[in-house]
């Protein structure tokens, strides 16, 4: 009988410590990224779960919300998950999400995170999401080692941009690392608009879908830039991953990349450091804006997961020693006031700065095209007459306004 309640015994305290199991579905699959993901791995490990990776590559997560989306409605979604932007209140509208009040009262959220964090991340008052970095989309790349063989400035107009990749083109150089996919292709255009036309056009014409800015000249200005930027790159352009064009930025066989700052943190992965040949610089614009973007954390309701062992989790994964390690790997920087940015890349702090003053003058704006500010439905239709339009020659600029306020006369909400 003793024998028989030891045994019982020590199964219970067997069980009382045995790590859970969570599933943890992402998109983080670059260099830079997967180094991220096991910052967060280690961290839950430590705090006594098993944490089985799920990653998803392809299309800035379209590939891994569309897994989501169904492992959800088929009542198995996963414990953890990565999502973005105005998708978590539809998430959690739906009653598909913990709240996590209890981890954003221990880490003092609504006096550290910035506005616009708590915005994302909040829903009917309570704090749904994990906020966890904070990426700057409006950057430019640039291999200075090309630039300076071919004895070439770098530009600060749009302008003088296409001036420069047609003289690289002369010589032989393909001036642009991108990837021929939507998401890809529509920064860069994202990218010209706001340049051109400046934060509150670019809310009035790609957020708010105005009829009257979508066909105002400024629209027509960045599609002509585009149009004009498409001839240049589309004969050497193939459908290859964003991390795959930062390898060609970094090895010298192109000179330019515009996108996002987790460049740096591939950049970082690949080459031991940031590699002292590569620049960034804001692109192109008549005023200074920062167009961001945010990763986030969610915890699925399930069976399996309480919503204390939830709270556990983001507890544990939101710590600031966490959320800066992860961001220095990943190549953004902490969405809170007064983040310590020791051991920061120069272009993360450079960012972060930038983040302070646009948020200041009003010239913060999210991603249209990254999942931070309009409808799945609208956003995709977006990309396709913009993606179109950049592979497409024959297809009108004028064409592509009217396709585009439709979508704006439709009425499609969040």
């Amino acid at each position: 009988m003793k024998k028989v309640l030891i045994a019982g015994l020590i199964t219970s305290i067997f069980s009382a410590h045995a790590a859970q199991d969570l599933q943890f579905l992402h998109w983080w699959t670059s260099e830079g990224e997967v180094n991220s993901v096991q910052v967060i791995k280690q961290e839950l490990v430590m705090n006594g779960f098993n944490v089985l990776s799920v990653p998803v590559e392809g299309g800035g997560g379209k590939i891994a919300k569309s897994i989501l989306q169904a492992r959800a409605i088929a009542g198995n979604p996963p414990d953890v998950a990565q999502l973005e932007g105005p998708s978590i209140k539809s998430w959690a509208a739906l009653g598909f999400l913990h709240n996590i009040n209890d981890a954003a009262q221990q880490h003092s959220w609504d006096e550290n995170l910035f506005k616009v964090a708590r915005e994302i991340h909040r829903y009917n008052g309570e704090y749904v999401a994990i906020p966890v970095t904070l990426h700057r989309l409006n950057w430019m790349w640039v291999n200075h080692d090309v630039l300076e063989r071919y004895q070439l400035a770098i530009p600060e107009t749009w302008e003088q941009v296409i001036e420069v990749f047609s003289q690289l083109q002369e010589r032989g150089v393909a001036p642009l690392a991108i990837g021929n996919e939507p998401w890809q292709i529509v920064q860069l255009f994202e990218n010209i608009a706001f340049g051109l036309g400046g934060a509150q056009y670019y809310k009035k014409a790609y957020i708010e879908l105005d009829a009257e800015a979508l066909s105002s000249q400024t629209t027509l200005e960045a599609l002509h830039l585009f149009r004009q930027i498409s001839s240049l790159v589309l004969p050497y352009l193939t459908k290859q991953t964003w991390d795959s064009a930062t390898r060609q930025l970094l090895e010298g066989s192109r000179a330019f990349q515009i996108t996002g700052d987790w460049v740096a943190g591939d950049l970082m992965a690949l080459n031991g450091q940031f590699p002292e040949k590569i620049g960034c610089y804001p692109t192109p614009a008549h005023h200074p804006g920062f167009i961001y973007n945010m990763d986030s954390l969610v915890l699925f309701k399930s069976p399996h997961l309480k919503a204390e062992v939830a709270n556990q989790v983001a507890k544990s994964v939101s710590t600031p020693e966490l959320i800066s390690s992860f961001n220095k790997q990943k190549g953004s920087v902490p969405p809170y006031h007064n983040a310590s940015l020791s051991g920061f890349s120069s272009c993360a702090i450079d960012a972060y700065k930038d983040f302070l003053l646009a948020e200041k003058q009003g010239n913060l704006v999210p991603s249209m095209i990254d999942s931070m500010a309009v409808s799945p439905v609208i956003e995709k239709a977006a990309a396709n007459e913009l993606f179109r339009f950049f592979n497409d020659p024959s297809i009108r600029p004028e064409d592509v306004i009217l396709h585009m306020q439709s979508m704006g006369a439709s009425n499609i909400s969040l």
